[in-house]
């Protein structure tokens, strides 16, 4: 029970992100697709096609110049959309692009793929005490999180391990990509959203930040997991009595000129205790004060420090593999919830699994490229890729290649898992909101995007009729703002749900 509320706890901050097994066991995942006889129909009849009377004085309703958004709308097993405009145009995508990244994984990797995180022993081990150091070898695993690393760091122990009198050795060598600035795209490096990959990446390169307003002392309390080093936490955030609102759960991170971070905001009596995730430490010293906290809490005892390295095969020793939940199960986290950091490691890993390890961004890149130019998308030199996530302003392709793409993917055999991790409208992930008091609700597979000056939506839809329509939809400009290029995709799938 203590663990399934700390899943809880921990993914449902996600919401707010805008946020291996060896090779030769994964040869038999890999297919060679042709492309379906429809996919040939959305070239042949998409070039002139505009936008129906309905969809237009939707267009002049929010005013929005039409210019700015591409369409597409399609019967699965119709020859005619029901709607093309500006497909053939390149368009920032947002997280779409995710779409994009997680296809290709399924489709090189296959859905029952796992990730290993490996402990290495370089020295002697003799009645548990370890006279030398322990190396923690990461492979790109997206998703070991908070319970998932105390399980590797248990088994340590079950299998008699209890003093290393060395160093703790975080080898991120698995991945060879150059420093990544996590403040560079919105000048927010402390937003889960913005945290960089790593081989070894603990809990989403995110710190957990315990929030609890005291009514005795009239004050907040915050607790961070783990234990910051060498940060002095700043507790500026003020107390207040009443009902938990939004803005609660915003509090601002920041670190002054003296290195340490302050902490600001308001936290209500009524949000109870709650976890707020915020990426403050480097990757390895995250993973290394994580690992010492809970070694310390089992009852470990560890004389050394941080150190980096690689494990050495010849004389070093394999003592414990940790396996991940598959790429099936994990996909469903980063399409639902949109998670950046997760799916730049899937990008990563399809690099090093396709063109051999290390992981670089380039190999990741052209991965993609090519597992989607030979499952049948057209032109996929156009498409830019960038880092997979859609966190990006330069990453783009067209409305036709996502369409395609989702033409490709529901004939697919591994349709069932991509479907699956597509946000089902009013019911979770990205869409909980949306239409969930409509008949729309649960009718709806869909990947929503959102950066600034850009909107869109990517998906499946099962009509009032009984039609499963293919749905794009991708709006870059400044009349996205204030809701307008949401509302406009709503009441774009509201008409599509009626024809």
């Amino acid at each position: 029970m203590i663990k399934q509320l700390l899943l809880c706890l921990l993914l449902y901050p996600i919401s707010f992100y805008s946020l291996g097994a060896d090779k030769a066991e994964d040869q038999t995942n890999k297919q060679t697709i042709s492309p379906k006889p429809a996919l040939a129909e959305i070239t042949r009849h998409v070039e002139t096609q505009d936008l129906s009377s309905t969809v237009r004085s939707l267009v002049d309703k929010y005013k929005i110049n039409p210019d700015n958004i591409s369409i597409y709308i399609r019967d699965i097993n119709a020859d005619k959309p029901l709607l093309a405009h500006n497909i053939d145009v390149q368009r920032t995508p947002a997280s779409t692009m995710k779409l994009l990244t997680t296809f290709s994984a399924l489709k090189e990797l296959g859905p029952s793929y796992t990730w290993k995180t490996e402990a290495w022993l370089r020295g002697t081990l003799k009645d548990g005490v370890l006279n030398g150091d322990l190396i923690i070898k990461g492979y790109g695993d997206p998703f070991l999180v908070h319970e998932r690393y105390w399980k590797f760091i248990h088994d340590l122990r079950n299998k008699g391990l209890h003093t290393i009198t060395g160093n703790v050795i975080i080898d991120n060598s698995y991945y060879d990509i150059p420093e990544i600035d996590p403040g560079a795209f919105d000048h927010e490096p402390h937003r889960t959203y913005n945290a960089p990959p790593s081989a070894v990446m603990f809990n989403f390169q995110a710190t957990r930040f315990l929030f609890e307003a005291d009514e005795q002392t009239k004050s907040v309390n915050i607790t961070a997991f783990p234990k910051l080093h060498d940060v002095n936490l700043v507790n500026n955030v003020k107390f207040s009595r009443g009902k938990c609102r939004k803005a609660h759960y915003r509090p601002k991170f920041k670190q002054n000129d003296e290195g340490d971070l302050v902490v600001t905001g308001r936290y209500a009596t009524g949000c109870g205790q709650n976890f707020i995730l915020r990426h403050i430490v480097k990757p390895d010293q995250l993973a290394f004060d994580a690992f010492k906290q809970f070694w310390t809490e089992l009852g470990g005892h560890l004389l050394g420090g941080l150190a980096k390295g690689q494990v050495n095969k010849s004389t070093d020793k394999r003592f414990h593999v940790y396996r991940s939940p598959s790429l099936g199960e994990q996909i469903r986290t980063i399409n639902k919830w949109s998670n950046n950091v997760m799916v730049r490691q899937v990008m990563l890993t399809l690099g090093a699994e396709k063109y051999g390890a290390p992981a670089t961004l380039k190999k990741g890149r052209d991965a993609i490229q090519a597992i989607l130019k030979e499952a049948g998308v057209p032109k996929t030199n156009d498409i830019l890729v960038e880092n997979g996530s859609g966190l990006s302003r330069i990453a783009h392709f067209s409305a036709k290649q996502m369409a395609s793409l989702l033409e490709i993917a529901y004939h697919d055999a591994y349709m069932p898992e991509f479907l699956a991790s597509l946000s089902l409208s009013g019911r979770d992930g990205t869409l909980y909101k949306r239409f969930s008091h409509e008949d729309l609700a649960g009718r709806g597979h869909l990947k929503t995007g959102t950066i600034k000056n850009v909107t869109a939506i990517s998906g499946y839809m099962l009509n009032r009729l009984g039609k499963r329509l293919i749905v794009v939809m991708q709006h870059n400009g400044k009349d996205v703002r204030r809701g307008k290029g949401v509302a406009l995709q709503n009441d774009v799938l509201r008409w599509a749900f009626e024809q």
